[in-house]
């Protein structure tokens, strides 16, 4: 029987309160709209752990106030506190693309400090979408940046950030490597916290290596900074780590001592999960010395401890306890109990695990249907639980029967109702597609009369017999909710075909696919990807472009989503919007995409995202757009 003592101390500095210093110019109108954007900003912080949705929309309005009056210095802190509300909503992709966003603006006005935390805040946003390489390399840039400037604070943070990183691969020897370095940080920042943490964290890899002496050394080091803190608890934690190494290698004497101290602290504070924790080991040791007796009598101290705990999972650990005791002492009878007991508990608290998983995906999905079945769950317990009378036995059972047959007809009424509602949801996209498919019919018939007005007939007989097989393959597709990836490829690539004939100038459309999607295999809804392609060539101004080109990418993020970008290399979104012809003219082929995606989201339980992204925001010697959006390979 064993449990992890004491977790890593893991931290990751990240976030820090907005602050900014105004200069002298108090009476003057820009003065006022500095100090509005700085209350804007910390009224955003305020709401953030009351209403991330207002604030939010509060920090959205210090932007465009910042953007409108040229004020970069506030864009840039307004930006990065927006990066962390959408951090709190975990929504990693507009959290990334505000940070970068900020660290751009930081750089401008040469921030140095700034640029460094927005790095450290770009990092964490890699380590939680568990692409330690990449957090690793914004770390080390932090760390390079603050070399460079001589800036003294925090290297011990990034070095306990780092050593974090290889503990999740599992690479020890390098964890253990910037754990230390950040031991020498915090010596020189003078900041005793960060050295106790640094040093339990070097405890506890050693521990785990099996290298018990170096995890003793790591222990006692920190155990003289604790003890100059008046940490009870910490000290209480590394007194029974210390403890179960010192049992590990068979010194008893010393195990003895260092539980017993942790003992004494525990006692004192009444928690009963850290005093099971202590009798657990102190059980541990009596039975490594064969003093059942004094073993028997632990088991029976954690039995009642656990039983005014209400806890499960520690009152499985005392049965398991016995069955090891009971087994070593021969009685086997009472050891096949324990055993069974053990088994009873511990299965209980698996299917209580995935009821408790299975109610949150319920409630994610339908929340009314899911109320349907607290009821039906709450009115079958009670029933269960019902003592009923022989007298009154067949009443009872028909009251039973009632109340099951009236929340059995609610419930069939909500289904039904839901099924109703997806059958319209599907007719809906069937008319948005069928809006789709005259749309572009008209843009391609505009492009033949166009050329038999320039009496290129040949080019329009052939852009006409291409145009029929692409309809017949629209029509076919447009009959269908889905069709394979395989199809739609083809289908695209019909019309691009169309396209290059359409435009006059050299175009180069490129596609890349994941190699792990099967094309046949992978179902997504049709004419999806063809509004981004058509958007991209009607706004982008790519005949003006050096080597004009369109990428289609189809990346599998993981078993649920699969994700299409469409990318091109014109003007972009921002400098799109000031052209004359631009102004006033809306995409009806992105509208109607935008409503299917809406009644897709209705239907389905993983949700459909799109994204629309000015490149030169994510990278400002990029240019273009990016159209992106997440297709669930799941449809249920």
């Amino acid at each position: 029987m064993s449990r992890i003592l004491l977790s890593l101390l893991l931290i990751s500095y990240v976030f820090v309160p907005f602050t900014y210093a105004q200069d002298s110019k108090d009476e003057s109108k820009l003065n006022l709209q500095e100090q509005l954007i700085s209350n804007l900003i910390d009224s955003s912080a305020v709401y953030r752990t009351i209403d991330l949705n207002q604030s939010i929309e509060i920090c959205e309005k210090a932007i465009k106030l910042a953007d409108r009056n040229e004020l970069d210095s506030l864009m840039a802190f307004a930006l990065k506190a927006q990066g962390v509300n959408y951090y709190h909503q975990r929504v990693y992709d507009s959290c990334m693309l505000y940070f970068n966003k900020a660290l751009i603006k930081f750089e401008e006005f040469d921030n140095g400090v700034q640029v460094g935390k927005t790095l450290g805040n770009i990092g964490l946003i890699y380590k939680l979408r568990g692409e330690y390489t990449k957090a690793k390399e914004y770390y080390l840039k932090q760390i390079s940046l603050y070399s460079k400037m001589n800036h003294k604070t925090g290297f011990s943070a990034i070095y306990i950030n780092l050593g974090v990183l290889s503990k999740k691969i599992e690479n020890w020897s390098r964890a253990v490597h910037y754990f230390k370095l950040g031991i020498n940080a915090a010596d020189e920042e003078n900041n005793i916290g960060n050295k106790i943490i640094l040093l339990n964290n070097v405890g506890a890899i050693y521990e785990i290596m099996g290298n018990f002496d170096e995890a003793l050394s790591s222990y006692k080091e920190s155990l003289k900074l604790v003890l100059n803190t008046g940490n009870r608890s910490t000290e209480s934690h590394l007194y029974l780590n210390m403890g179960l190494i010192y049992r590990k290698i068979k010194d008893y004497t010393k195990a003895e001592f260092y539980l017993t101290k942790s003992f004494n602290i525990r006692k004192i504070r009444g928690d009963y999960d850290e005093l099971l924790k202590v009798y657990n080991e102190l059980f541990e040791l009596a039975f490594a010395r064969k003093e059942y007796k004094k073993a028997k009598q632990f088991i029976g101290t954690m039995r009642d401890l656990a039983e005014m705990d209400e806890s499960k999972e520690w009152m499985s650990d005392v049965y398991r306890a016995s069955y090891d005791l009971y087994k070593k002492t021969g009685q086997f009878k009472l050891a096949l109990t324990s055993y069974e007991n053990h088994k009873s508990i511990a299965d209980s608290i698996r299917e209580s695990y995935y009821a408790e998983k299975y109610n949150k995906l319920m409630l994610k999905y339908d929340m009314d249907q899911t109320k349907q079945e607290m009821i039906l769950m709450s009115q079958e317990s009670r029933i269960q639980g019902l003592e009923i009378d022989k007298k009154n036995a067949w009443l009872v059972a028909m009251i039973v029967v009632m109340l099951l047959g009236v929340i059995a007809i609610v419930v069939s009424f909500r289904i039904n109702k839901l099924k109703a509602q997806h059958k319209l949801m599907s007719l809906d996209q069937k008319v948005l597609l069928s809006q789709m498919n005259p749309h572009f019919l008209f843009n391609a018939l505009t492009a033949v009369q166009c050329l038999v007005l320039d009496n290129e007939n040949d080019k329009a007989n052939m852009y006409i017999a291409d145009l029929a097989s692409l309809v017949r393959n629209i029509l076919e597709d447009s009959r269908e909710e889905s069709i394979t990836l395989r199809k739609e490829i083809e289908t695209l690539e019909k019309y691009i075909e169309l396209q290059k004939l359409r435009f006059g100038f050299a175009l180069n459309f490129r596609f890349e696919i994941d190699d792990k999607i099967d094309l046949d295999e992978l179902n997504i809804p049709p004419m999806m990807t063809q509004p981004f392609i058509e958007n991209a060539l009607v706004h982008a101004n790519l005949q003006y472009v050096n080597d004009p080109e369109i990428l289609i990418k189809i990346d599998c993020i993981n078993e649920d989503f699969v994700t299409f970008s469409i990318q091109d290399n014109g003007i972009g979104i921002e400098e799109g919007k000031k052209q004359p012809l631009m102004k006033d003219k809306k995409s009806l082929a992105m509208k109607i995409a935008r409503e299917r995606i809406q009644i897709f989201n209705y239907k389905l339980k993983h949700q459909m995202k799109l994204d629309i992204i000015d490149l030169k925001y994510i990278d400002e010697n990029q240019q273009g757009t990016l159209a992106r959006f997440t297709i669930p390979t799941r449809q249920v």
